[in-house]
């Protein structure tokens, strides 16, 4: 048997196991996720990763169109060099680079930047629980507060 006709035999064998295996599932409806079936450090590095390559696209126009200006600029406002969206692709491959890197490293920022706003919040919220789900008040006595701090008071002289 030929090797192309050996190929053809697999591939025909795939393609018919791929058409029926779903037949013989038990269970084609996957299961909805559970709200606590993944760490939030997971959900952390997906909302970074979403959120930074998410503004890559909108960060490398800007950084492109700025960087355009100011070369416009820097040639005397020469009308060869005058910025438009056009003219971004005629940028020679060092300064595409530059501008890809440069919008890359901003990118990553904006990311880290939404990543510890949102840690600082999670952590000010955990602190500031007093209230239970009922809406009553939840009151600690200082001796079981593990965040209480002991403040000594001077004494006063009269």
């Amino acid at each position: 048997m030929s090797r192309a006709r050996q190929v053809l035999k697999i591939a025909m064998i795939s393609l018919v196991l791929n058409v029926t295996a779903p037949a013989f599932a038990e269970d084609a409806v996957p299961a909805p996720y559970e709200a606590e079936e993944f760490p939030q450090f997971l959900h952390d590095v997906r909302r970074f990763s979403i959120i930074s390559l998410g503004a890559m696209p909108f960060v490398t126009l800007d950084a492109s169109l700025v960087y355009s200006g100011i070369r416009y600029a820097q040639n005397d406002f020469n009308p060869a060099y005058m910025p438009s969206l056009s003219t971004l692709a005629s940028l020679d491959s060092d300064e595409q680079i530059g501008i890809l890197l440069t919008s890359l490293g901003i990118s990553i920022g904006i990311g880290l930047t939404d990543l510890v706003i949102r840690l600082i919040k999670r952590g000010g919220t955990k602190k500031r629980q007093p209230v239970r789900d009922d809406g009553s008040v939840l009151i600690v006595p200082i001796s079981q507060d593990e965040d209480a701090l002991l403040i000594e008071v001077p004494e006063v002289e009269e």
